[in-house]
C-alpha cells in the first residue's frame, strides 16, 4: 500500500494491552522527503482509543528502507515519551520499494 507513493505517509496501528488491533490510521502525509508529525497527535489518538501499544510505519519515496538519522532520533524520543504515558511503541517500520526495515529488529530504539 505504501511502496509506490510519491510522498511520505505515516500510519499507526493502535492495539490494546494484549496486542489486539483497535485501529489502523493514516496519521500524516508529507512531501517526497519528509512528513511532519507531532508526538501530541500520536499520543492523543492512542489515549482516546484507550490503546496501550502502537506500531508505526512510514515510507521512503526514494525507495531505500534504511532509517534516516531523523527517523531514529524521533523514534527514540517517542518511545521514551510513550513509556511515560504507559504506552509502548512496539516497532517502527520503514517501507522501501523492495523491502521493509524494522527499527526494533535493528536495535535502533
Amino acid at each position: 500500500m505504501m511502496r509506490n507513493l510519491s510522498e511520505e505517509r505515516m500510519v499507526a496501528i493502535f492495539a490494546d494491552h494484549d496486542g489486539y488491533v483497535i485501529s489502523e490510521e493514516v496519521l500524516a502525509e508529507g512531501t517526497g522527503s519528509h512528513v511532519i508529525l507531532t508526538p501530541r497527535r500520536i499520543f492523543s489518538r492512542a489515549l482516546k482509543l484507550d490503546a496501550h501499544r502502537i506500531v508505526l510505519a512510514h515510507n521512503h519515496p526514494s525507495g531505500c528502507s534504511d532509517p534516516s538519522h531523523r527517523d531514529i532520533e524521533f523514534t527514540r524520543r517517542l518511545s521514551g515519551q510513550a513509556r511515560d504515558l504507559g504506552l509502548t511503541i512496539d516497532d517502527h517500520y520503514i517501507v522501501g520499494k523492495r523491502d521493509v526495515t524494522s527499527m526494533k529488529d535493528r536495535g535502533l530504539f
